[in-house]
């Protein structure tokens, strides 16, 4: 349990610097997953945001340019356009242009007195924008523009401290006669996010001692009757408008989400032609019949109407959620239609996302605490599948932007920390139980354990094996008289070899008792000729302590000789022990009458039950020795010799 909250909590860590290290490749997939739903919730009618009608658009299109036969406008044109659209009743005029400068006197007249006259014409103005501070010219030489914009400039109440929002410098703005007739210039600067999309637009941006609106923000809020000093701007929180109506609507505060730069999240309707489109020429044409005039009129009056150029090859195209080429107009439309709706976009902030990665890493770590290994696996796909499908019905349901790739992320690489650590144990912990295992059992019974644990961890069990004891003769009294380290050569020198003859006849070591070896047949592996196996064993085990013995007492060392009992009988058979300390091992009074069979039996003899007798009677020699008292039976047992050089051919 440890290891896996360390685990989790460095799968937090870890994907928390990547996302810090690297935030050009996560910023842009989470913003692309969301863009994914933008597009499919504009597809929907059910879900797609209800238009406001308000907001409109006028393009200077290909089709305009080719109803006027002129692949140039001129500004008496619009001018022409701006009177027209004032007779027509629109609220208000967006024009996506920087006229930065004068070029026909009469023209340049014909526009400034319509403009003048129309009282609700807003234009463009263009910063150089900074996220730090610099001490740079505000003013730029077009016209003397300068000195307008920095007395048409917002002070607006702040709470908190605004150092991270763009700083606009060196403005280029429309030429002063005209900007003096407008109703006001609002900046039309956007900053792409990392992987240049636009889906934020900076509503303020600092200009000295106070800021200056987008031009979609200062129409917006004077569309509402908001003046400056109902604004009230929290970093990193909120826009508020105080007191925001239209005409004859109820005064209330809309609070804008904002990011520390100032930016508001755009919530597109989708692609272009979501909103209701004029063409340039139809409005300007207008006023040749006062019919057309007052039927457009009809549709236009009391409208934010939004002109701009959408001609092939414009270059104020860029790419939006809902659309890989969009006139940048649109993003200003959209921007107010989200003000005038409230159907604000809302990002979670730190804080929020760190509660609910917190909260994701908390049911991962039950998990783990739960499942085995494939079931995590499976019930984390799961829970990624479920963080995935939430945070899109929030944001389809509730305009709530979550991060989505981050969790999701730390999820993955805690799983597959977790899985690879517990793979890692438990193969460590099955080399130590394999070790074990070849202590007591052939290599190839080993082989088939490891493959199914369960066949060795099963309860025990009632089978008939054949239980064979040896006992080295004098052992104690010999050891008596030799160092430690010598005895221990010797033993482990006669147990190897042994064991190793055991293991070759598919047996199992139970214990080493001393100088004492119990071994049984039959189990784990079945085997039908389990008591052969054994009086063979047990054979060849008497002549290899023969040969054992010859060298040893011509080295000087001890003239070895062991005894063997052997019983064949119905035992139980299974792990034995405590939950600290497991032994597999036989038990029952069978496996007592061969240790019996053991201290009854000749040196360098072997003495097997009446049982073992009829099973190995067809494949071993035997020699009847009659009945001998054994200790714990009151009744004397059949006995049988096993000739060592008995065994006789198939």
């Amino acid at each position: 349990m440890q290891a896996a909250g360390v685990l989790v909590a460095a799968s937090f860590l870890a994907v928390h610097i990547l996302s810090w290290i690297l935030p050009n490749v996560f910023e842009p997939w989470n913003a692309r997953t969301f863009d994914r739903l933008l597009l499919f919730r504009s597809s929907l009618g059910l879900l797609r945001p209800s238009y406001d009608s308000t907001i409109v658009h006028v393009d200077i299109s290909d089709k305009t340019l080719s109803k006027l036969r002129n692949a140039y406008l001129a500004r008496s044109e619009f001018a022409g356009v701006v009177r027209n659209l004032a007779e027509m009743g629109a609220a208000s005029q967006l024009w996506d242009f920087v006229f930065a400068s004068r070029l026909n006197r009469g023209e340049d007249s014909m526009f400034i007195y319509s403009t003048s006259r129309a009282g609700n014409v807003y234009f463009g103005l263009a910063f150089r924008l900074s996220e730090g501070e610099e001490l740079t010219p505000q003013t730029s030489d077009n016209s003397g523009s300068g000195a307008y914009i920095d007395r048409t400039k917002w002070s607006i109440k702040v709470e908190g401290n605004v150092s991270d929002f763009y700083q606009g410098l060196t403005p280029l703005g429309t030429f002063l006669e005209l900007a003096e007739a407008s109703k006001g210039l609002g900046h039309l600067n956007m900053m792409p996010d990392r992987d240049g999309v636009f889906r934020r637009v900076p509503l303020l941006v600092r200009l000295d001692d106070g800021f200056y609106p987008s031009i979609s923000f200062r129409a917006i809020c004077e569309y509402l009757n908001v003046l400056p000093a109902q604004i009230i701007v929290k970093p990193s929180g909120s826009i508020t408008l105080q007191g925001a109506h239209t005409a004859g609507g109820t005064p209330h505060d809309i609070v804008i989400p904002i990011d520390r730069y100032g930016n508001m999240t755009v919530n597109y309707l989708g692609p272009w032609e979501a909103m209701k489109h004029y063409d340039f020429a139809d409005v300007l044409r207008a006023s040749d019949d006062r019919d057309e005039l007052e039927l457009m009129g009809e549709e236009l009056r009391g409208k934010i109407v939004m002109v701009s150029q959408v001609t092939t090859g414009s270059a104020d195209i860029g790419s939006v959620p809902t659309d890989h080429s969009f006139p940048k107009s649109g993003i200003h439309a959209n921007l107010m239609h989200t003000i005038l709706t409230e159907n604000f976009l809302r990002e979670l902030t730190d804080a929020e996302s760190l509660v609910l990665e917190f909260l994701v890493m908390g049911i991962v770590l039950l998990l783990s605490f739960r499942f085995s290994s494939l079931s995590l696996s499976l019930s984390t796909i799961l829970l990624v599948f479920a963080f995935v499908v939430t945070a899109s019905l929030f944001f389809l349901f509730g305009n709530v932007i979550m991060n989505v790739i981050r969790p999701s992320l730390m999820i993955v690489v805690a799983l597959f920390s977790i899985v690879a650590y517990r793979y890692v144990n438990e193969e460590k912990e099955k080399e130590v139980l394999r070790r074990s295992f070849e202590a007591y059992f052939p290599a190839s019974v080993v082989k088939k354990i490891m493959a199914n644990p369960g066949s060795i961890t099963t309860a025990g069990q009632k089978k008939e094996l054949t239980i064979m004891f040896t006992d080295i003769i004098s052992f104690t009294t010999y050891s008596a008289t030799q160092q430690p380290d010598q005895i221990q050569k010797m033993l482990n020198e006669y147990f190897e070899a042994m064991i190793d003859i055991v293991f070759e006849y598919g047996g199992t070591v139970d214990k080493l008792i001393g100088d004492g070896l119990m071994v049984f047949f039959g189990d784990p592996e079945p085997q039908p000729d389990h008591a052969v196996r054994c009086v063979e064993a047990a054979i060849e085990m008497q002549q290899k302590t023969r040969e054992l013995k010859r060298r040893w007492q011509s080295e000087g060392k001890m003239p070895i000789q062991i005894r063997i009992g052997i019983n064949s009988g119905t035992v139980i058979v299974g792990n034995m022990g405590s939950q600290r300390r497991l032994s597999y091992t036989v038990l029952g009074s069978d496996v007592n009458l061969a240790q019996r069979l053991e201290r009854s039996a000749p040196a360098e003899g072997i003495i097997i039950s009446e049982r073992t007798c009829e099973l190995v009677k067809d494949r071993i020699v035997t020699r009847p020795v009659g009945q001998i008292k054994v200790k714990g039976l009151n009744q004397p047992v059949t006995v049988y010799e096993v000739p060592v050089d008995g065994k006789v051919s198939d």
